[in-house]
């Protein structure tokens, strides 16, 4: 593969050659019919002098008895040629052999000719001498100007190819000293690894392309050395979550092997405990599956509903719980929303999950729908321990919960990342009010349906900030919640912590 600097070069060559060719020859041809037009004018003067000295000397006797050097203005013997044509007959010339007389004496001509094989200008200028038709005939031979034509044809090509060389030459040196760079670039950038993401690429001064290119270089590879970095953390903690129940089902396995065909508490134990960390391996796996598809972007099968509705349904099944804390559902308007109902939902129950692992027993969780504007906010408010403004910056990430010992528990610290998926999803925004000891406050706003939504049917369309296949599961289908809330939220209610 031919390198840029050379492609560049040709390109150069191939532009100056073309406008080398063009220039040439306009100016080879506009000289040479220059030189025409000038030996005509040179033919036709001399042939109308020519006639004015016959005129003159018409009184003083015979004309053809003069010499006919005698009237022949500015004529050189190897260049013009005169002769006087009467009554079809060449009555003098001054060289031979002749010049052709002209078929229709009494007409003006005015032409090129080929005279001793060159070519030469001709003009043919009528009169009448004693009642004849007669003519002053005229030739000015251009074989000097034609030598001199093909000398500047031959200066002109070998100057042309000379001036090519030239052009290529420094049109190369100046592609490969401006595409250094770009060699730079390329090299540093092969060095640069997955597992070392930390060299940058030295930018050229200036503020040229190759500048913006280092620069958007260095910047598109800041953003591969943060997804790596979350990459990897996100392949770490869940490791890490994974290595706690994967380990206590083996455990209870060997457990059960060893005792369980003998004693029935032993059994009856461990059968619990598999389940319950099987089930919570389960959960797990499901939320990040949940993720992972909704990277490429969620689909939505949007409805039109009334998000108190939707609101007062949720807070009815949360209050069956009987988690010990006061939910209170404040709305007081009808809400009118097109989107997606069951991940809607799912979203709610995040929220409220959250809101009752750390709000104490004995206080309450405050749940609204309202309208602001063109905008339908949802709000969940709690009265717990709140949050600092370090645990409300990485609270929509994965796998983060404010507890820095990371005990083992029910949730891991997903659920508010798969709210910001939902969120984005539909095109709205997820906030966090929080101070410690102030409880904490989160608002999920949308767009107001529109009035044509009303009767629009429900129908898969996909948002987000990418299209992807359908991820929330059970999407399409309102599902109950489990009696002991277990399944709340697609199974979300012991994978969520913020």
């Amino acid at each position: 593969m031919r390198s840029l600097s050379v492609r560049l070069t040709v390109f150069i060559a191939v532009a100056m050659a073309a406008v080398l060719l063009f220039l040439g020859t306009t100016v080879f041809a506009l000289l040479e019919n220059e030189v025409t037009q000038q030996a005509l004018n040179t033919a036709q003067t001399t042939a109308e002098q020519t006639l004015q000295a016959i005129a003159n000397r018409h009184d003083a006797g015979d004309p053809i008895a003069f010499n006919s050097a005698s009237y022949l203005f500015g004529a050189r013997p190897d260049e013009t040629i005169v002769q006087v044509v009467i009554g079809g007959q060449v009555a003098s010339a001054s060289q031979t052999p002749y010049l052709p007389v002209p078929k229709t004496i009494t007409q003006t001509v005015r032409e090129m000719i080929t005279y001793r094989g060159a070519s030469a200008s001709y003009y043919s200028l009528p009169f009448k001498y004693n009642r004849l038709p007669s003519a002053v005939e005229v030739a000015v031979t251009l074989s000097a100007s034609q030598e001199a034509l093909q000398l500047l044809r031959g200066l002109l090509i070998w100057a042309g190819l000379a001036g090519l060389l030239l052009v290529s030459f420094v049109g190369y040196l100046f592609a490969r000293r401006a595409l250094r760079p770009v060699g730079r670039l390329t090299q540093l950038a092969m060095q640069i690894s997955e597992r070392d993401l930390t060299e940058r690429l030295e930018e050229p001064r200036g503020q040229d392309e190759l500048s913006a290119l280092a620069q958007a270089f260095n910047s598109m590879l800041d953003r591969l050395h943060v997804a790596f970095q979350r990459q990897s953390r996100f392949v770490a903690d869940a490791s890490h979550e994974m290595r706690t129940p994967l380990a206590v089902i083996s455990g209870y396995a060997e457990l059960l092997a060893r005792w369980g065909s003998t004693q029935e508490d032993v059994r009856h134990e461990a059968v619990s405990a598999i389940g319950r960390e099987a089930g919570r391996l389960q959960r797990l796996v499901h939320d990040l599956l949940f993720l992972a598809r909704g990277a490429q972007g969620l689909q939505l099968s949007r409805s039109y509903f009334d998000l108190s509705e939707l609101v007062s349904e949720t807070v009815q099944e949360a209050e069956a719980l009987r988690s010990g804390r006061a939910i209170v559902d404040a709305t007081r308007e009808v809400v009118p929303v097109y989107a997606d109902f069951d991940l809607v939902k799912q979203l709610l129950w995040i929220l409220l999950d959250n809101a009752i692992k750390f709000t104490p027993e004995g206080k309450e969780i405050r749940v609204q729908s309202s309208t602001h504007g063109n905008r339908a906010v949802l709000s969940v408010r709690d009265e717990g321990s709140g949050m600092s403004e370090e645990e409300r910056r990485h609270a929509f990430e994965r796998f983060y919960r404010a507890d820095p010992a990371r005990q083992s528990g029910a949730g891991v610290g997903l659920g508010l990342a798969i709210a910001k998926e939902i969120a984005d999803a539909h095109r709205a925004q997820i906030e966090i009010s929080s101070a410690p000891g102030e409880g904490t406050t989160v608002r999920f706003s949308l767009a107001l349906a529109r009035a044509e939504d009303a009767g629009a049917p429900p129908a898969d369309e996909p948002e987000g900030t990418s299209l992807g296949e359908q991820t929330a599961a059970g999407a399409g289908q309102r599902t109950p919640p489990g009696p002991a809330g277990e399944d709340q939220a697609g199974g979300l209610q012991s994978g969520v912590e913020r």
